[in-house]
């Protein structure tokens, strides 16, 4: 990008931990992982969940370090599957961006040229959230500031010193009480949406950033996208763009990136909300997981970031989603974008 992009600005949550669950297929949906930690009143400032047809549900979530043991005990006792727990992680989150394609390549790009590896990436309406080592949370903050303009903070160190002592005031915003009905600022959905799911290795994360650049030259909005990556295999990324009567957008990724393995599948709708204690309360994935499930929505893709809550189901099942979503949320506004 010529010039830096001008965003609001970026949180870091520290004194995180990854847990990540080998993919698996009991079940089309993991809603029970979900309700044993909110029985536990486990927290989790991120959770993504990604379906595919061969390997079955891949599902990464964060925690407290402070209950990474607790919670991985529990996921074994009551969901017999293997998990892995990534201690010393941060929660970057930059915001916002607008369902802007060009920024989250920007991204991509600037990690990819300092050597950067996410252990995890989502995208909520408003913010992109990477789970990060803490290890390397200064090096990628530093990277933001080129692509990015935050306003009255021209370098990292600008945005350093104006954070002392915030730290502990990041860490009291928990929600203190139970709603019987969560409560939903608004509901938005696109249909019409096209879905990639893009297995690539870690070299291939800059290059990746030229294919969201061309998007967002095309004028497509990225309504959805999340991202894990394996020591085993390579990392996958899930995403979301409108169809366009050009063909399949998979074709701007072969292009840019020739080797790389690619799915698409459409049409496939999205939904998105956000609420006071989404990012913050235990309890509202599994009880939205269990809504879904109980009205036979086929759920292909969640993620869960700061105070939003993003999901792809195929677009016959969007209505669907949609009526579950009210039945278990108090929604008081709904709303279609055409892109």
């Amino acid at each position: 990008m010529a010039n830096p992009e001008k965003l609001g600005g970026f949180k870091i949550l520290k004194e995180t931990a990854l847990i990540s669950l080998a993919p698996f297929k009991s079940g089309r949906r993991p809603p029970a992982i979900f309700r044993i930690l909110a029985e536990h009143q486990i927290n989790l400032p991120y959770v993504t969940c990604i379906w595919d047809d061969l390997d079955g549900w891949c599902v990464n979530m964060a925690v407290e370090a402070k209950d990474a043991r607790a919670a991985s005990d529990l996921i074994g006792q009551t969901f017999v599957q293997s998990t892995t727990h990534h201690s010393d992680a941060a929660i970057l989150s930059v915001f916002p961006h607008r369902k802007k394609p060009a920024i989250t390549g920007a991204l991509f790009e600037a990690f990819g040229r300092e050597g950067i590896h996410p252990d995890a990436m989502a995208l909520s309406p408003s913010a992109i959230s990477v789970v990060l080592d803490e290890q390397v949370l200064i090096r990628a903050s530093s990277s933001l500031f080129g692509p990015f303009a935050f306003g009255a903070y021209r370098t990292s160190e600008d945005w350093k010193l104006a954070q002392k002592g915030k730290e502990k005031l990041y860490k009291e915003v928990v929600a203190s009480y139970q709603e019987k009905r969560p409560k939903v600022y608004g509901l938005e959905y696109q249909d019409g949406q096209e879905l990639l799911r893009i297995a690539l290795s870690h070299s291939h994360l800059e290059t990746l950033g030229a294919a969201f650049e061309a998007f967002s030259r095309q004028g497509l909005d990225l309504t959805f996208l999340a991202a894990t990556r394996s020591q085993k295999q390579p990392g996958t990324v899930v995403l979301c763009l409108p169809m366009t009567k050009r063909g399949s957008n998979r074709e701007t990724i072969a292009r840019t990136i020739p080797q790389s393995q690619i799915e698409a599948r459409d049409p496939v709708g999205t939904f998105s909300m956000n609420g006071p204690h989404f990012g913050d309360r235990y309890g509202i994935v599994g009880d939205l997981l269990t809504a879904l499930e109980r009205a036979g929505v086929d759920l292909m893709g969640l993620s869960c970031t700061i105070a939003s809550i993003t999901g792809v189901v195929p677009s016959s099942h969007l209505a669907g989603a949609i009526e579950a979503i009210q039945d278990c949320f108090d929604v008081p506004s709904i709303f279609k974008t055409d892109r």
